[in-house]
């Protein structure tokens, strides 16, 4: 008698033709699992109508992001309800949105779910509001205004409810275990980054270019990288420093940088597609990423993978990617001085760069894409 095909819904907010990783690691996920015998089906949130050949198969629905939040909101879940029936598990990719669906409709009919769990974006609300200034791992045991308390409970249940729960890094299945969740639900797969094709070839900039890509939140640091700019204007004064993202400090950050008089140095690229991503990180020179928290850091990877030597924070879920002066360099949060000392040591040896360029590369066989499909596989089945 034929194994019975197991079927699993995946349940996202962000999916191609949407820019960034997650949505671009989605594009290779279903047919990943289609090669290993699953069935796959996607919903997901887009701001373009259905289109085929995806949509006439059956495969992916999409519901529009033009309409108001409860029309969006009650559609998706009449949609993933229905799709549920036909499924054996869910997938949630994303935990407090589509995640909360995949807790309502086990709670209804019993329909197990999986959750992937990037961050604690109950923390990062409460940080980008201003509500604390706690880092996260102090902010699961400390209590707070009834808001902040009832974003934490809703996550909590929604990851306690969990079948299982996909933790993006060690520090990630931690702050789940610190959250309530049982360890032996927690399983650690690491991100991947060599699914997404060739790369341009490197180019070798003009002037020192220094590059960091991520969402513009109070945490990544970037303010504290144009006073450094600043300071190593001094000793190279056509040096750039590409910003790549958006985020709600965008335009707090451009009047930093005309105060410090950067405009010509510091060039604000907003957010950009996979494809200009890499086309900016083959031209540059070195990678920063100076920040406070990190799940695990996607954007190391991607310069890993581009061929350069990284400097970031020595904090968890960086530390779990980067081992200093071994394949980068581990500096304070926010410590001007180290950042400075820092790129000026990198900048000024080409052999350290190499090394590090060398030993990145070396690192990325953890982050195998392969490997990540494998043990989503082993996950799944467990259900």
């Amino acid at each position: 008698m034929a194994e019975k095909q197991i079927k699993i819904l995946i349940a996202t907010g962000i999916y191609p033709p949407d820019i960034g990783g997650p949505a671009t690691l989605l594009t290779a996920l279903p047919d990943a699992l289609k090669d290993r015998g699953l069935a796959v089906k996607v919903i997901t949130y887009s701001d373009v109508a259905a289109s085929p050949p995806e949509e006439q198969a059956g495969v992916v629905y999409r519901i529009s992001r033009q309409q108001c939040s409860v029309g969006r909101f009650l559609k998706y879940f009449w949609w993933m309800w229905r799709l549920s029936f036909w499924s054996d598990v869910i997938y949630a990719t994303d935990t407090y949105s589509v995640g909360y669906f995949a807790y309502l409709i086990k709670k209804l009919i019993g329909k197990k779910y999986i959750v992937r769990f990037a961050g604690d974006s109950a923390w990062e609300t409460a940080v980008a509001n201003n509500w604390t200034q706690d880092y996260i791992t102090d902010f699961q045991k400390n209590k707070y205004s009834r808001r902040i308390e009832k974003m934490k409970q809703r996550r909590a249940k929604i990851l306690i409810g969990a079948e299982r729960v996909v933790a993006v890094s060690n520090f990630i299945a931690d702050i789940a275990k610190r959250i309530g969740v049982a360890e032996q639900k927690i399983r650690v797969i690491y991100n991947a980054v060599d699914f997404f094709g060739d790369l341009p070839p490197k180019i070798e900039p003009p002037a020192p270019t220094l590059i960091f890509a991520g969402r513009l939140m109070p945490w990544k640091g970037v303010e504290a990288l144009l006073y450094v700019v600043a300071k190593l204007k001094a000793r190279w004064p056509e040096i750039i420093f590409e910003v790549l993202g958006d985020g709600p400090q965008l335009e707090y950050l451009k009047k930093i940088a005309a105060q410090l008089d950067l405009e010509p140095n510091v060039r604000f690229r907003g957010r950009v597609s996979e494809t200009e991503s890499h086309r900016f990180f083959s031209q540059a020179t070195i990678f920063i990423l100076n920040t406070n928290y990190e799940g695990l850091p996607h954007s190391v990877l991607n310069a890993m993978r581009a061929g350069l030597p990284v400097i970031t924070t020595d904090i968890d879920g960086n530390r779990e990617v980067v081992k200093n002066e071994v394949n980068g360099l581990l500096v304070p949060y926010n410590d001007q001085a180290a950042w400075a000392g820092a790129i000026s040591r990198l900048l000024a040896d080409e052999a350290l760069q190499q090394k590090f360029i060398a030993n990145g590369r070396q690192t990325l066989e953890n982050f195998r894409w392969d490997k990540l499909v494998d043990e989503t596989v082993e996950v799944i089945n467990q259900c």
